[in-house]
């Protein structure tokens, strides 16, 4: 399964959280399974992400493309930079974090 396929089944069908701010305050509350981040998200919110997510361990998948292909992925009319995977559904989620590649 590639990333698209995953991130596409995650929002139909299982629980995620779109937009910077509101990913951020989960890194800091609570602790998200896996972080999405668009190719051109604000740098400031990709430094402030990158540092949560390795204090709370939470894996993050840097998206290939930008936040307007990442929130057409998402179903979503608008920008989205950053978005927060809380509970996959029926998506592999491995196809996000890395895990199982050599």
């Amino acid at each position: 399964m590639d990333a698209e396929t995953a991130i596409r089944l995650a929002v139909k069908s299982g629980k995620t959280v779109f937009g910077a701010n509101r990913t951020l305050h989960l890194l800091r509350t609570g602790s998200p399974r896996v972080i999405v981040l668009a190719a051109n998200a604000p740098s400031e919110v990709t430094t402030e992400i990158d540092k949560l997510s390795s204090v709370n361990k939470v894996p993050i998948h840097k998206f290939r493309s930008n936040s307007w292909d990442l929130g057409q992925i998402c179903g979503r009319p608008h920008m989205v930079a950053a978005m927060a995977v809380l509970e996959p559904g029926d998506a592999d989620i491995t196809a996000l974090t890395g895990a199982g590649k050599k």
